[in-house]
Order: structure tokens, then sequence, then C-alpha cells
């Protein structure tokens, strides 16, 4: 069994994230606040484009909150990573023999 990787699902959490963070706040006035254009603040919002961790630090500052908050997502990343690696998340032993 091929394990799959989330990546997409992750990058759309986060781009809800960034929604959530903005509010009510327009892109524009998010720009003002920081070194990025309204258009791609709102095509990362919208989950239309991949971007640097540089952007999504901009954007952090555009919204005046810490970087991390962008990445405070609703996913299990231990039951995630121990599906990758094989692992019974709670037994927290390989399947090998």
């Amino acid at each position: 069994m091929m394990n799959e990787y989330k990546t997409e699902k992750i990058k759309a959490l986060i781009a809800q994230r960034i929604k959530e963070l903005k509010g009510e706040t327009s892109y524009t006035d998010i720009a003002k606040k920081c070194n990025i254009y309204p258009g791609k603040i709102s095509n990362v919002a919208n989950n239309k484009i991949d971007c640097q961790l540089s952007s999504l630090i901009e954007i952090a500052t555009g919204l005046r909150v810490h970087p991390r908050q962008i990445f405070e997502i609703m996913f299990d990343f231990e039951d995630y990573y121990a599906n990758l690696d094989g692992i019974s998340k709670n037994k927290k032993t390989s399947k090998r023999k």
C-alpha cells in the first residue's frame, strides 16, 4: 500500500487559515502593511498559487500576526506521519517483523 502525501490538503488548510485571520480586512489594507501585492495575497488565501516562505511571512506581517498563526491548522500531523512511516498511532511500533 502506498502512503498518500497530503501536501495539497495542508496547503488548502493554510489558505483557509489566512482567510480566517483576514476576516473582513481587505487584501488592499493587508498589502498596505507589508511588501506584497493584494492580488498575490488573494491568490494565496484562495489556494490558487503556491508561494514562498517569504510571502507567508509578508502576509503575516500585513495581518499583524506571528507567522506561526498561519500554520495553526486542524490537521493531525502525528497520525499523518505515523501513517507515512507505517506505524500504528496507538502502539508506536513498526509493522516490520
